[in-house]
């Protein structure tokens, strides 16, 4: 009857364990489905902009909301890849890599915020509504996360 009893402690566990590993790969495929996405998004958002002559649209800020999401994966994976060695800096270093992502997106933000408080035609679409929305996203997470490591 023990033996019984285990063997449905045990197979009630791993079902646990299934159905979180589902969940995390559901979730981890929709987060990296929308970071390539975002890429293609700003690229293609500036380069119609260009395409269409905005004059609305220049700004020191237009090459920042292009190419900025390539940077902010890149800087991402350097700094999952040397979180170790951050463990052992102290202070302003360590603080001032994990802003640098949070910089691009306040950037993002300005740039779609300018476009809208000028009331931009040649830029309203879905494109600025998605960068904007997920940056917003994307930083409550981040104040989430750096206030999470303070602990």
């Amino acid at each position: 009857m023990a033996l019984k009893s285990r063997y449905n402690i045990l197979r009630k566990t791993k079902s646990k364990f299934k159905v979180m590993f589902i969940f995390s790969l559901i979730v981890l495929y929709t987060l990296v489905t929308l970071y390539l996405a975002r890429i293609f998004i700003h690229y293609f958002y500036i380069k119609q902009l260009n395409d269409d002559n905005c004059e609305c649209a220049d700004d020191w800020r237009e090459k920042w909301v292009q190419y900025g999401p390539i940077i902010n994966i890149v800087i991402g994976y350097i700094l999952i890849f040397i979180q170790y060695k951050l463990l052992f800096l102290k202070g302003r270093i360590n603080n001032l890599l994990y802003m640098i992502p949070m910089i691009f997106s306040l950037l993002y933000i300005s740039y779609i915020y300018k476009l809208i408080k000028i009331k931009c035609e040649c830029s309203d679409n879905w494109k600025r509504d998605f960068i904007l929305f997920f940056t917003i996203f994307t930083i409550i997470f981040q104040i989430l996360g750096i206030f999470l490591s303070l602990n």
